[in-house]
C-alpha cells in the first residue's frame, strides 16, 4: 500500500525540484521508502533517490539535482508483501516502468499462471506479477486481478502512459491536465500544487448539496480535477490524445446457492489475510464485520487477533453490547475500544479535511479517523479487515426495503407484498401509515425530483439520474450503489483515512468474485420477513453469536450526530453560519437563505440536519482550501 504520482508531457518539461515538493505531500502514504523514474534529455529512464529512500538505493543521483524533464514517476512505499527492498518502486521491465499503489491478492496464483508462460521473477512481490503481466496480457491483465489497485505505467516503445484503477475504486487516482500536460497522483493535493489558484466544480456542489452524492462520477469537487472511474484505464498517447477504456463486465446467473456464496466469501477472507505484517480488523458489533471474524476459524491464521470499535457513551447509538458477546472458536481476541469524543473533532477538522481533501457527509469520517490514530499509536498493526461492501452487495440498507416492496407492487405479487410490509411494520416497530408515507416519497423520487427544494441556489443544473441495467427495482438499487453512490464515497473515507496514519484496509466483500455471485441472488436471498441481508445471515449461522445474526436493527457506522449539532456542537456551528451570512460561500449559493434555514433549524422549524452539516462543511471545505468562486 502506497501512495504514487507523475508527470508527463509530450511538449513541456517540469523542474524535478517543483514536483519533489509536491511529491512530499504524499509521504504519510508511504513511510518506508521513495523512489523516482526520470526521463533524461536523451529519452533514457533513470532511477533517482529521495530525502527518504532505503540506503540500497542511496547510491542513485537525488531527484532535485536533475534537469527538468518530461516525465517523471513517483513512489511512496508502504511495506505489506516482500518487506525486503525488492519491493523499491518505480518498477521496470523491458521499456515498461510502473508506480503501483495497492495489493493484488492473488499475485501467488497470477505468479505461477506468468511462469507456466515462460516469465521469471526476482523478487517475492504483487508489485512484480502486476507488471509481468500487464506485459503478458496488456489491458486484459486488468481483469485476471483480484485485488484492490491504482497504478501508472509508462511504455517507452510507444511513449505512452496507462493509468489504472481497481474495479469498485477503492485505491484512489486524481488526475488534470494542464496545457498538454498530465499531472496524476494518489492525493488531490499533489495536483494542487501545480494550480494557481481552486474553484468549486458548481455542478457537484449542487449533487452534494441537493443529493447528498459524492464521488459518483470522475469530476471531484473541484474544477478540473477529475478521477479515473472505477473498472477503467486511461492510455494517454504521445501527440495528446486519450482512450478510456473498462476491463471487467459480467453476466449474472439463473442460481445461486448458499454455499457457493460462502466458499467465495471465505476464500476472499482467506487471500487478505496475506501479509508479511501484523493484521488486525475493525469491530462494529453488527453481521458483517462479525462474519469476517467468524471465517477467519477455518484459514487458521493466527492464533490472537486485534480487533477495534469506535463506541459511544450516548449507549442508543453504541453497539458495545453486540462486540462484547462476539467470541471465535479458535481466536484468542484482544479487543480495543475507542470512544470519539466530539470535543476534539473541532481541534481536529482542518486536518480531517487535508485528509479527506473533499467534504463528507457525516461525523462518522471522524469516528473513522479517531480509530485510525489509535491503531498506529497504540499497536503494531499495519493490515486491518474491514466489512465495507456488505451492505451494497447483501442489502442491508433501509431503503432497500422500500425499494423491494415496490418490486413486488410493480410485478403484482400483493400477497408477498402485504406479508413483507406486516413483518417489516413488526420487526421495526413502524406504523403502516408511516410505511406507506416512505414508499410513496420512494415511489415519486423515482420520477419526480425537485432540482432546488430549498430555493438555495442561484442557477439551474442537472439532475443525476441513475441508470438501468438489471430487471429488479432491488438490483438496480444494489448496483447504483456499487457503482454509483454512496460506496465510492465510503471507500475514499476510508481510504484517506487509514492511510493518513500509514494503514492498509482490505475489504472482504469486495472481492469481485462474491460481488458478481452476491448480484445473481434473488430479490427474497436479499430481503425476506422483513429481514435485510437473508444470504449473509444465513451463512453466518454457526460463526457468530444469534442475538448478533438475528439482529432486527441497523446501527451502522453511526454517531449520535443529529444530538452533538444542537448541544456540543452548536456554538461551532453559529460561528460557521455566522460567517456564511457576513461571506457568502459560492456564487452559485444564495447564502441569505442558507442562513434562513439554519435560523429554523435552531428554533426547531427545520429538522433536515443533515443538510445543515453540508452547509457547515462546505464552508470549511472553502475556507481550508482557499477556494474562489
Amino acid at each position: 500500500m502506497c501512495g504514487i504520482s507523475g508527470f508527463f508531457s509530450y511538449r513541456n518539461t517540469i523542474e524535478p525540484a517543483q514536483y519533489y515538493a509536491a511529491h512530499k505531500k504524499l509521504a504519510h502514504r508511504g513511510p518506508d521508502d521513495e523512489g523516482f523514474v526520470y526521463l533524461d534529455a536523451k529519452g533514457t529512464m533513470q532511477m533517482v533517490r529521495g530525502d527518504d529512500t532505503i540506503e540500497a538505493f542511496a547510491h542513485y543521483d537525488h531527484i532535485v539535482h536533475k534537469a527538468p524533464s518530461s516525465l517523471i514517476l513517483g513512489h511512496r512505499r508502504l511495506s505489506v508483501i516482500d518487506l525486503s527492498y525488492h519491493g523499491h518502486q518505480p518498477f521496470r521491465f523491458e521499456g515498461l516502468c510502473m508506480t503501483y499503489n495497492g495489493e493484488l491478492f492473488n499475485y501467488i496464483e497470477l505468479r505461477t499462471v506468468l511462469i507456466d508462460q515462460g516469465y521469471q521473477f526476482e523478487t517475492d512481490t504483487d508489485t512484480e506479477v502486476f507488471l509481468k503481466a500487464y506485459h503478458c496480457w496488456g489491458y486484459e491483465a486488468f481483469n485476471r486481478f483480484n485485488g484492490m489497485w491504482a497504478a501508472a505505467i509508462y511504455d517507452s516503445n510507444k511513449n505512452e502512459l496507462i493509468l489504472t484503477r481497481d474495479r469498485f475504486g477503492i485505491k484512489p487516482l486524481y488526475y488534470t491536465t494542464i496545457e498538454d500536460t498530465l499531472f496524476f497522483g494518489s492525493e488531490i493535493k499533489f495536483l494542487t500544487s501545480f494550480m494557481d489558484k481552486l474553484y468549486p466544480n458548481e455542478q457537484r456542489v449542487y449533487d452534494f448539496l441537493r443529493f447528498n452524492y459524492l464521488d459518483h462520477t470522475d469530476e471531484t469537487l473541484f474544477r478540473d480535477i477529475f478521477q479515473v472511474e472505477p473498472n477503467s484505464y486511461l492510455v494517454f498517447f504521445k501527440n495528446g490524445r486519450k482512450k478510456v477504456g473498462h476491463y471487467w463486465s459480467f453476466d449474472t446467473k439463473d442460481t445461486i446457492a448458499k454455499e457457493e456464496v460462502k466458499k467465495k466469501l471465505q476464500n476472499a477472507v482467506a487471500l487478505r489475510l496475506r501479509s508479511d505484517v501484523e493484521v488486525g480488523s475493525l469491530l462494529s458489533g453488527g453481521i458483517d464485520s462479525s462474519t469476517i471474524l467468524g471465517m477467519i476459524d477455518t484459514s487458521k491464521s493466527a492464533e490472537t487477533f486485534d480487533t477495534f470499535s469506535a463506541v459511544f457513551e450516548e449507549e442508543s447509538f453504541s453497539e458495545k453490547r453486540y462486540i462484547d458477546l462476539f467470541t471465535t472458536k479458535h481466536l484468542k481476541l484482544h479487543k480495543h475500544y475507542i470512544y470519539p469524543k466530539v470535543e476534539n473533532f473541532v481541534e481536529e477538522i482542518e486536518r480531517l479535511l487535508e485528509t479527506q481533501e473533499e467534504p463528507f457527509r457525516s461525523l462518522a469520517v471522524f469516528s473513522q479517523f479517531e480509530i485510525y490514530r489509535y491503531i498506529k499509536e497504540k499497536t503494531h498493526v499495519t493490515v486491518l479487515l474491514n466489512g465495507q461492501g456488505a451492505d451494497e452487495i447483501f442489502s442491508g440498507y433501509t431503503e432497500h426495503y422500500y425499494t423491494y416492496l415496490l418490486e413486488l407492487l410493480r410485478t403484482g405479487r400483493i400477497k408477498k407484498f402485504l406479508h413483507e410490509l406486516d413483518a417489516l411494520a413488526a420487526n421495526r416497530g413502524y406504523s403502516y401509515g408511516w410505511l406507506l408515507r416512505q414508499l410513496s416519497r420512494k415511489l415519486l423520487s423515482r420520477y419526480i425530483r425537485k432540482s432546488d427544494k430549498y430555493k438555495i441556489f442561484t442557477k439551474k443544473y442537472t439532475i443525476p439520474r441513475q441508470k438501468r441495467r438489471f430487471t429488479s427495482l432491488l438490483a438496480d438499487e444494489l448496483w447504483n450503489d456499487l457503482t454509483v453512490s454512496a460506496l465510492r464515497e465510503y471507500l475514499r473515507y476510508e481510504d484517506k483515512n487509514s492511510m493518513a496514519f500509514s494503514l492498509e484496509s482490505r475489504l472482504p466483500f469486495l472481492d469481485f468474485r462474491l460481488v458478481e455471485t452476491a448480484l445473481s441472488l434473488r430479490d427474497d436471498q436479499r430481503i425476506q420477513n422483513g429481514l435485510s441481508k437473508v444470504m449473509l445471515r444465513q451463512i453466518a449461522q454457526g460463526m457468530i453469536p444469534e442475538e448478533t445474526r438475528c439482529r432486527k436493527d441497523k446501527t451502522g457506522f453511526v454517531s449520535p450526530q443529529e444530538l452533538w449539532q444542537k448541544t456540543v456542537l452548536k456554538e461551532e456551528f453559529d460561528q460557521v453560519f455566522d460567517e456564511i451570512r457576513k461571506e457568502g460561500i459560492f456564487a452559485c449559493l444564495n447564502h441569505h437563505r442558507i442562513y434562513e434555514l439554519y435560523t429554523r433549524y435552531t428554533e426547531g422549524r427545520f429538522n433536515d440536519w443533515g443538510l445543515i452539516w453540508r452547509f457547515y462543511i462546505l464552508k470549511k471545505w472553502q475556507k481550508k482550501w482557499q477556494l474562489h468562486g
